[in-house]
């Protein structure tokens, strides 16, 4: 076992001086076909199909938030992975985007390392990157996009076949993480947490177990694992690590998920298939552990921000002046406005828009969709922005103060929809496609006078798009509801 593995190690390394030859190239090449996995097309889809389909049909309790995967050869794993991605392929909604991260097993990383665009490939066929989640991950966490890493790493490949048959609409955010560092997985799974809220995103680890030992060790080893998972509990996990009680090559990754997922509601961990590589090979001598598992919660809607509330004269009437404030001060160079400290409902997560008009005249729209800052704190920037950083228009004068009308769209959370379920007049529209967006809030159709068709148009031309492109089979098209006032 130990010299299958590092042949195909090396094989791979042998791969990546010529993979990056194409430096400004972001489709990142199969390099793991006809060595990990079947290079001819059809025979990889039909070993994929029969993983998935070997997985089981029963639908565990809870919603499932992230999921546990590994990551060696198709031949070794793949009935393990095969239990995770089938399950992923039944999930209602399904996830639009998959956050896929695994260790970096030949280049020492000191920070993470995201694919920033393009796609991931085999030979199935592409999983698009999701550049914009992609991005905001890599600032959030001060990343390095370390391109040699993810050339000749096998641990986020090896899934690509699974997601190209298990989730055919989703994106990829591919990440690879370094050493085990329980302060540094602890704030990558809140930044992971709270980038995807409200978004229909699924959380994956890629990790094996132990390696090289015999079986009956190997087992031991991995119980401790297992039972880690299903506690949710990355701290003991990288205790019994340290003290050689545990092992899993994946562990920075795996306990970043795990902190995510604690941060997003779940409250266990589900063991859905384990392996060792003796089932494939029939030697128990020197084996390396698999695991799969689900990650999940409640049933209950997940609570992520201010949607269209049910609002008194005074909160709306408090929020507005508020945000007025907020750009008379940024009009005027002053600085802006503190929310209200002892205000609940200020202190609520919230999506919101401004927008200001003159006469009637458009002079600014800006919002936000993630519930990472208070309403408060979204009004008083979001309003700033409108006032002096909409691309669309002239700074507001001061001259022109007296004169400006502000309104305030708080916003629901996103869900996905199909066209013929749009309704003119109640919702908002995003729509995502070959890394461009748009969004239109609800009352524009109203005010442009479009039916549906016309309004679905129009959202193609605010993301640059071109007419009807609403109806292409890969688009990402979600609605949302709002409170203006």
């Amino acid at each position: 076992m130990r010299i299958i593995w590092a042949g195909l190690v090396v094989l791979v390394l042998l791969a990546g001086p010529a993979l990056a030859a194409g430096a400004d190239d972001f489709i990142r090449p199969s390099v793991l076909a006809g060595i990990w996995y079947p290079a001819e097309a059809g025979e990889l889809s039909r070993s994929v199909e029969g993983w998935l389909a070997g997985g089981g049909r029963e639908q565990p309790p809870g919603r499932v938030l992230a999921l546990v995967v590994p990551h060696a050869g198709h031949r070794y794993s793949g009935a393990v992975a095969g239990a995770a991605w089938g399950l992923a392929s039944r999930l209602s909604p399904p996830p639009r985007t998959v956050v896929l991260l695994g260790p970096s097993h030949r280049f020492p990383l000191t920070k993470p390392s995201f694919w920033p665009q393009g796609a991931y490939t085999c030979p199935l066929g592409q999983v698009p990157v999701d550049a914009d989640l992609a991005g905001r991950l890599s600032r959030r966490l001060e990343a390095d996009f370390v391109r040699p890493a993810h050339l000749s790493e096998h641990c986020l490949e090896i899934q690509v076949p699974f997601i190209v048959k298990a989730l055919p609409q989703a994106r990829l955010v591919a990440g690879l993480t370094g050493r085990p560092d329980l302060a540094r997985a602890r704030l990558m799974g809140q930044a992971l947490a709270e980038e995807t809220a409200g978004r229909p995103v699924l959380l994956v680890a890629s990790t094996d177990l132990s390696h090289f030992h015999p079986e009956e060790e190997a087992w031991r080893l991995d119980d401790r694992v297992a039972e880690r998972i299903e506690r949710l509990d990355p701290e003991g996990l990288l205790q019994d690590a340290v003290q050689g009680k545990a092992e899993a090559c994946g562990l920075q990754a795996l306990m970043a998920v795990m902190f995510a997922a604690r941060q997003m509601g779940a409250g266990q961990g589900l063991i859905l298939d384990r392996a060792t590589s003796a089932k494939a090979t029939g030697d128990s001598r020197e084996v390396v552990g698999y695991l799969a598992a689900a990650l999940r919660g409640s049933n209950a809607p997940e609570k992520t921000g201010a949607g269209p509330l049910e609002l008194s004269p005074e909160q709306r009437q408090s929020i507005k002046d508020l945000a007025r404030r907020s750009v008379e001060a940024a009009v005027l160079g002053r600085d802006l406005p503190t929310p209200p400290a002892d205000d609940p409902l200020l202190a609520r997560p919230g999506r919101v828009f401004v927008t200001l008009r003159i006469h009637d005249r458009l002079r600014g729209c800006i919002g936000t969709l993630s519930p990472r800052l208070s309403l408060g704190r979204a009004v008083v920037e979001m309003a700033a922005l409108a006032a002096l950083r909409d691309r669309r228009f002239e700074p507001i004068r001061p001259s022109e103060l007296k004169d400006l009308q502000l309104e305030i769209s708080l916003l629901s959370q996103p869900q996905p929809a199909r066209p013929e379920e749009v309704q003119v007049g109640r919702d908002g529209l995003i729509i995502e496609l070959n890394g461009r967006s748009g969004l239109l809030l609800p009352q524009v159709p109203g005010e442009m006078h479009w039916d549906r068709e016309q309004f679905l148009d129009g959202l193609c031309h605010k993301a640059g798009l071109p007419a009807g492109a609403w109806r292409r089979p890969e688009v990402r098209l979600e609605r949302f509801e709002a409170l203006v006032f």
